[in-house]
């Protein structure tokens, strides 16, 4: 994973020493702001007294990224299928790491969990790695876990991949 980092930032390097600014601007869309994600995420929980502990899902964000400063305010919908059918609206905050392809998250998770209607379940925070293949389009790897917020919940550990896409 460090091989990767240092050979995306030096890619970033590399593009940014032979383009001009006007040839930047002039190849590089105009973006609203708008980012969408979606990730796959398999995990487990952690501590659990009673119940099953494997957790896999489908989530989709959107969010708002303020590009000067790589902060982007979200709100994501998870669809999970293990261990049982649940949804989960997910509001929180990306925040990247100056010019590495770094972010860092934290969100609350509000579940229909182990059938206690929405509730609040978990506080997510995570990282993951961007490898950006053009400015619209790129593919991400990450880490989340969490504190449990719920007596039935445990600590989430989840590994995500997926993609994002800028407008």
């Amino acid at each position: 994973m460090i091989l990767a980092l240092a050979l995306s930032a030096g890619a970033a390097r590399a593009q940014a020493v032979g383009s001009t600014p006007a040839a930047e601007a002039a190849s590089s869309p105009v973006l609203s702001g708008l980012a969408i994600t979606a990730t796959l995420a398999t995990g487990g929980e952690a501590g659990m007294a009673s119940g099953k502990s494997g957790l896999l899902e489908l989530e989709l964000a959107g969010g708002w990224e303020h590009e000067p400063t790589r902060l982007r305010p979200e709100l994501a919908v998870a669809f999970g299928v293990a261990p049982a059918a649940t949804l989960a609206l997910r509001p929180g905050l990306r925040a990247g790491l100056a010019e590495a392809p770094i972010w860092l998250r934290a969100a609350l998770d509000f579940s229909t969990a182990r059938r206690h209607g929405l509730h609040a379940r978990w506080v997510l925070f995570g990282g993951a790695w961007e490898l950006r293949l053009n400015s619209v389009l790129a593919f991400d790897l990450g880490l989340d876990f969490g504190i449990p917020m719920a007596r039935s919940a445990g600590v989430p550990i989840l590994l995500r991949a997926g993609g994002t896409f800028r407008l």
